[in-house]
């Protein structure tokens, strides 16, 4: 068995990777690697013949930095009599960011397998299914699989007079996917019978991977970046872009502590039991789970579920119902009567074939029929927790319910976008808003300015690649993607008038957070 790597490979990813090339700094424990001035020590590590280079190759273990996202999500609560509301609440998402060198080995092979991966999905004919994490998607997004999946069910209403839609979330995917099955996927889709020694020692560094949790290592070397970063402006007062300080990690603990090179510092880390590795409660290697954030980790979550997509659509092919995946969130559109069924069966594979978790509680059931007035609409169904079955419910408003999907709600007639991604979006636009402010009245500040022009561009239609673009673009008929490609939206005068205030109220949060600052600060408003 040999290497993956091939010298044409090679070229193609490194095409891929300096056409937008920028120096990644984001925290880990070895400095920062230039891969257009560096790419050399890459070359001869991935290009040995003898594998003996990778096989002798350490990787650095992974950071990992807890994700907050705030949004409002329905929590049932047994004591209202409407039986739940609406809470802010707190979704925490870990991610494991690799070393800076290792994070372009990851880069490479997934570059190389997602070769053979799209391969096989369209050998196998099932290309349309897999809607995440490809390259030959032909600069589609969400905008486009969104519109798909609801012209498809405004097709099957036209045809049948019905449809039904079950929307299936996996818990906790990325940490619940079984490396027996991950390997055994994985030799599918490069057509071996074991992993290649190159490959072999990427897949164990995801499967028995170990890890530096960010908070613990600062709070333990009593590390306070935001009293470094202060101390970096002062001392590069007048200039725009200040350094950091610091490259790696290692920079910011003391030589004296207990020597000086990565060994040493690596030795400190592990004596202080800072270092955590992929291990059950009882300290044997756990057989689940591949840390989410690495560059190859993706990827690996559509090769796990090559079989399951293949079987699930040969099986809408001979029955008459379409799927789609993207990631974790699974998508079926079929007749009325198909729903149970074919919800348990997807239940029972997964849950049974592939060790992952999909609960009937998460999942949701949207009926399309007609409306008492005759117009299509969409219908929550209830689940009868003693039979697992959705039942249908009377096609009357009080059951009206959106299908949610890839951040867009639908009703059978008119598309928005979905209401926590909008309250997330004004969540973020104020917090923003405050801290210009903040920052234009501080006592460090160079001049009481406040400097709108940022804010539009982050906040408004007129920055680029932010979500109201994005939003933007979605509500049109057609529009140009980055690349100047003409892409289709939703021509949905909906999502139109859901963003069509956004600019007055930015501008009258401006206005009035300014106001309540400059008046605590007795000064006069200036504006730019």
């Amino acid at each position: 068995m040999k290497t993956i790597f091939t010298k044409e490979l090679w070229d193609a990813y490194v095409q891929k990777v300096e056409k937008d090339f920028k120096l990644k700094t984001y925290p880990q424990l070895d400095p920062y690697f230039n891969f257009k001035k560096d790419k050399v020590i890459l070359f001869d590590l991935l290009s040995d013949p003898s594998l003996k280079r990778m096989k002798n190759h350490n990787f650095t273990p992974l950071i990992k930095i807890l994700q907050k996202t705030p949004r409002y999500k329905w929590q049932e609560d047994k004591e209202l009599s409407a039986g739940g509301k609406y809470n802010l609440e707190t979704k925490i998402r870990p991610i494991s960011f690799a070393s800076h060198f290792d994070t372009y080995i990851y880069g490479f092979y997934s570059f190389a397998l997602n070769i053979k991966y799209q391969d096989y999905i369209h050998k196998n004919g099932f290309q349309e299914v897999v809607l995440a994490y490809r390259s030959d998607l032909e600069g589609k997004c969400n905008i486009q699989f969104a519109k798909e999946a609801f012209d498809q069910i405004k097709k099957s209403f036209k045809e049948e007079g019905e449809c039904s839609v079950i929307a299936l979330d996996i818990k906790g995917y990325f940490d619940h996917i079984d490396h027996s099955i991950l390997k055994k996927m994985w030799c599918k889709i490069i057509d071996e019978d074991d992993l290649p020694l190159d490959q072999y020692k990427v897949y164990r560094s995801l499967t028995k991977y170990s890890y530096v949790n960010y908070g613990s290592f600062l709070k333990h070397f009593n590390i306070n970046l935001k009293k470094l970063e202060k101390e970096q402006k002062k001392k590069h007062k007048g200039k725009k872009n200040v350094p950091k300080g610091y490259q790696s990690l290692f920079d910011l603990i003391p030589n004296d502590i207990n020597g000086s090179t990565f060994h040493d510092k690596m030795e400190l880390l592990r004596k202080r039991k800072l270092v955590a590795i992929n291990r059950t409660k009882d300290r044997s290697y756990s057989k689940n789970g591949i840390p989410q954030g690495s560059a190859l980790s993706a990827l690996l979550s559509n090769i796990y579920l090559a079989e399951f997509d293949k079987n699930i659509f040969e099986k809408g092919q001979n029955e008459g119902f379409v799927y789609r995946r993207y990631c974790d969130d699974l998508l079926i559109i079929c007749k009325p009567e198909q729903v149970n069924p074919l919800k348990n069966y997807i239940i029972d594979l997964i849950n049974n074939d592939y060790k992952l978790i999909i609960q009937n509680r998460k999942t949701d059931v949207i009926d399309f029929m007609p409306s008492q007035n005759g117009q299509i609409r969409s219908f929550r169904r209830e689940f009868d927790t003693k039979k697992e079955i959705f039942n249908s419910l009377p096609n009357e408003e009080i059951n009206f319910k959106n299908l949610q999907y890839l951040g867009f709600e639908f009703n059978g007639k008119s598309i928005y976008v979905r209401p926590g991604s909008l309250s997330r979006y004004f969540r973020k636009m104020k917090a923003r808003v405050a801290k210009s402010i903040s920052m234009a009245y501080s006592e460090n500040a160079k001049s009481d300015i406040i400097f709108k022009q940022q804010i539009y561009s982050r906040y408004s239609h007129l920055g680029k690649k932010n979500f109201l673009s994005y939003v933007k673009n979605a509500s049109k008929r057609y529009y140009s993607n980055s690349a100047g490609e003409k892409k289709d939206g939703m021509n949905s005068p909906s999502i139109k008038r859901q963003v069509a205030a956004h600019m007055r109220i930015l501008k009258q949060e401006i206005e009035k957070t300014s106001r309540q600052r400059a008046k605590q600060k007795g000064v006069d408003i200036i504006k730019k």
